[in-house]
């Protein structure tokens, strides 16, 4: 029932249409009084607030404790009482995503109490000066035999390299080779170029097709090393060419998934194409079980981190989760395929099978993005 007065009049505001109820049966328009006082205003926010909760939380329930239960009576017909499946996906893999790959987690603080606890004798330590800062550490015995092992060709004339060797694991240990220009670097000081096996002198776009531009023909690098080269000279601007592709790579995960469930749908039309059941109910379970496995990650992550003021338990629930998630697709594959128990297992096999190929080829599509787009 409406929290408004309804309007007298029987047409309605939006398309026309005569309204016999309250909800015009062509366009779903309330026909109420659009002149309302802040109260009603008010009242009916709150109305549409709780009644979003009610079904959001009415949701939930059924999805994580009953697998496959919600998407059966969704494919059924029964929908007003829970959320639509996408709707439902796009909220939990917002929350999902911002946490797992926001760089923020639950137990961020608990494990850097962790690393001080572990911190090593080679542990860099940085002393404070009035202008600039010193970073002060201990090299280790493989360090050292580094620094040996890249002077080794220097003559030893009146211990030259004996000196030179000295000089340079002072500098390593004062922390003044990250900041001399004329100091000795063994590659950590260096900007990290972005690695690959097309590698070229050239520092600029221009300069690499000038010099291409003086070759013959024949002597041209090919299409796809001319792309990849100017690409990667491109990436190399960058402070840390290597970091800025990964976090972009990261960044385009959350699309990666609206490629993926449709790709995973299909492969279960395939699977349970006995079932004869129409591509978009196994499009509606993929939405439901990828919410649910979101949802019970987060749960988890949740968990670690409030124990993570008693004690740590994280590999447990880590464990516990990953039962859950084995269980939750059996479980659900039953409920809303009507398998028999072997069945399903092995459908279950095929089914990891073939989602770690297609999980893979949308890995490599959004990887390729990445670069190109970065």
């Amino acid at each position: 029932m409406s929290s408004v007065k309804l309007r007298k009049e029987k047409d309605c505001l939006n398309c026309g249409h005569i309204v016999e109820e309250n909800f015009c049966p062509k366009c779903g328009q309330e026909n109420i009084v659009t002149k309302e006082d802040a109260f009603h205003m008010v009242t009916h926010a709150i109305a549409d607030y709780f009644h979003f909760e009610h079904k959001f939380f009415g949701t939930i329930g059924p999805l994580l404790l009953k697998p496959g239960r919600l998407t059966k009576e969704y494919v059924a017909g029964k929908r007003m009482s829970s959320i639509h499946p996408i709707r439902l996906y796009i909220f939990i893999s917002i929350v999902f995503f911002l946490v797992v790959l926001g760089g923020k987690k639950f137990g961020e603080n608990s494990a850097e109490g962790k690393e001080d606890k572990n911190t090593t004798a080679d542990t860099t330590k940085t002393v404070s000066k009035p202008k600039d800062t010193v970073v002060k550490k201990q090299l280790t015995a493989a360090q050292i035999n580094e620094i040996k092992e890249s002077l080794k060709y220097v003559p030893n004339g009146n211990g030259l390299r004996d000196s030179i060797i000295k000089k340079a694991i002072a500098e390593e240990e004062s922390g003044k080779a990250k900041d001399d220009n004329g100091g000795i670097r063994f590659g950590k000081g260096k900007k990290k170029g972005f690695s690959n096996k097309w590698a070229t002198k050239d520092t600029s776009v221009v300069q690499y097709e000038k010099n291409q531009a003086t070759l013959a023909k024949d002597k041209r690098d090919g299409f796809i090393k001319h792309y990849f080269i100017k690409r990667t000279i491109e990436l190399d601007k960058y402070e840390n060419p290597e970091e800025k592709f990964l976090e972009d790579f990261i960044h385009n995960i959350p699309k990666m998934m609206f490629l993926l469930l449709p790709m995973f749908a299909l492969i279960l039309k395939l699977v349970y194409i006995n079932k004869k059941r129409y591509y978009y109910e196994h499009l509606i379970y993929s939405f439901h079980l990828h919410s649910a496995i979101f949802l019970s990650i987060l749960a988890t992550m949740l968990l670690q981190w409030l124990f993570g003021f008693i004690y740590d338990i994280d590999a447990w629930l880590g464990i516990l989760c990953a039962i859950y998630i084995i269980w939750y697709i059996y479980r659900s594959l039953r409920t809303f395929y009507g398998s028999t128990r072997w069945i399903t297992v092995l459908k279950m096999f095929f089914l990891s099978f073939a989602y770690n190929i297609v999980l893979t080829i949308c890995f490599l599509i959004v990887i390729a993005v990445s670069f190109v787009t970065i």
